[in-house]
């Protein structure tokens, strides 16, 4: 009887590992914002981040991300660059950004109050929930904030990059 436990316990043991080792490993995806539309339409649930070329923030973010996502697995996050979307503020007191060209404004029709990168936007069922904005190395956090406005980073709650990757997932 020991010995049939035994077994029963190593044969359970194995299958915990194998099932532990085949989960899919941390994964960024680019994607286009017409892709971005897509699934938004389709009223999807996924994470995306916006990045763009010369961003101090994505370049140290995307170090961090290269550097932790092995303890990370089966998660996805959706890349958009948006170097060439042509932002710019309509006014030089506006907080908030227009676009002449489709890409942009298909962003900007999603997560209106966009300001600045990286930003990572929580999608639940095609709606924006939540948003993580910026990076600070320091700590590993990003600035946790509702899409119904632009960011305020005095008042913003911090949470560490992957619990709120984790936390959202």
């Amino acid at each position: 009887m020991k010995r049939l436990f035994s077994v029963l316990c190593v044969i359970a043991l194995s299958l915990g590992l194998v099932a532990c080792s085949s989960q899919e490993p941390f994964e960024q995806k680019e994607i286009t914002a017409t892709q971005l539309q897509k699934k938004v339409k389709k009223k999807e649930s996924f994470i995306f981040m916006v990045e763009r070329d010369g961003c101090a923030y994505c370049k140290k973010l995307n170090k961090y991300i290269n550097k932790t996502k092995d303890e990370h697995p089966g998660l996805t996050v959706y890349v958009v660059d948006s170097t060439d979307f042509e932002f710019k503020k309509e006014t030089e007191e506006s907080k908030q950004l227009i676009s002449s060209t489709d890409d942009g404004n298909i962003l900007l029709g999603i997560a209106p109050y966009f300001l600045y990168t990286p930003a990572i936007y929580v999608i639940k069922n095609g709606k924006v929930e939540t948003t993580g904005i910026g990076y600070n190395e320091n700590n590993a956090t990003v600035a946790e904030w509702e899409n119904d406005s632009t960011v305020d980073f005095t008042s913003a709650e911090y949470i560490e990059f992957w619990d709120f990757i984790e936390s959202n997932s």
